[in-house]
């Protein structure tokens, strides 16, 4: 009876022979193919994330830039400002000085002074020019500062794209622009910095009492102020944010990175794939003379 049914198992397995080879390979087949998908599709994943970073990284930079110059500009303002007050202070001083003086008391401490204010005065009013022409310098330096460091991000991180505008002296294009959307505010002069020590002169030259004196405090007073009013009185104007600033100061930029290949055989190179973003950034904040100025993102990455 054993030898009967070893006889028929052995009829039941001829032919059968390579059926589980097959199977195995199918099986295998099918596996491989999904962990290549996967493995593929998360690369694809992976670089995409990477682009769009690279792209944020390089608009967020470009408005960080701009935030910088209005950083500089907005100190530069608030030199000049100090450097005002400084004259008007020192103005003050000499008047209060020189009502003295025309009294008989601090005649002396009235000349001294009086060497002393046409130093201030000078000197003040130099350096908030010089801190004026800066100023202007800052603002047609930005753009070339931002499309260099465009230029050097985008070796870095190897990203292909171009930011608005291309030219950065043309008009403006409403949102995209690289300028710093500032102009020039009413003008500081100097009659204006002087107007305490000129007021008092004025009252002085009244006073039928104090006469004599008061002429010689007036002959001292012209005679200081004539070789600072000789020099380069022209108009001083700070640089404030155009009315418009917030629809107009942004910058975008858009580009792509192209996607490493995978160094697994049998997986397609995804060296032609790429994914293109676009972003926009601005500065935010500050003001003239508030040196606070910040970059942040002005609206969601858009990809193309």
């Amino acid at each position: 009876m054993i030898s009967i049914f070893t006889r028929q198992a052995v009829l039941v397995r001829q032919g059968a022979y390579g059926q589980a080879a097959v199977l195995l390979l199918t099986t295998l087949t099918a596996v491989l193919s999904v962990v290549f998908a996967a493995v593929y599709v998360a690369h694809l994943g992976v670089e995409k994330i990477a682009s769009a970073n690279a792209v944020d990284a390089i608009a967020l930079s470009a408005a960080t830039w701009e935030a910088r110059g209005l950083n500089m500009i907005a100190a530069f303002n608030d030199g000049i400002q100090q450097c005002f007050r400084l004259i008007r202070w020192t103005c003050v001083l000499w008047a209060a000085m020189a009502i003295a003086a025309c009294t008989g008391l601090g005649l002396p401490a009235f000349l001294e002074y009086s060497k002393r204010a046409a130093r201030i005065i000078r000197s003040s009013w130099n350096t908030a020019r010089q801190f004026a022409i800066w100023a202007e310098k800052v603002k047609v330096a930005i753009p070339f500062v931002i499309l260099a460091e465009t230029a050097i991000l985008a070796r870095e991180r190897k990203v292909s794209g171009a930011l608005y505008p291309f030219d950065p002296r043309g008009p403006h294009d409403q949102e995209r622009t690289l300028e710093l959307h500032v102009t020039h505010s009413p003008p500081l002069t100097l009659a204006d910095a002087l107007s305490p020590i000129h007021d008092v002169k004025r009252k002085i030259g009244k006073w039928k009492w104090a006469k004599k004196i008061a002429g010689k405090v007036i002959g001292i007073i012209d005679s200081v102020l004539r070789p600072v009013l000789g020099s380069n009185t022209a108009p001083i104007f700070l640089l404030v944010p155009e009315e418009h600033f917030p629809y107009r100061q942004k910058v975008r930029f858009a580009g792509f990175r192209p996607v490493t290949p995978i160094p697994v055989p049998f997986l397609p190179a995804p060296s032609n794939s790429r994914f293109l973003f676009e972003t926009a950034a601005e500065p935010y904040g500050g003001g003239a003379t508030e040196m606070s100025w910040k970059s942040r993102f002005t609206e969601w990455r858009r990809e193309k």
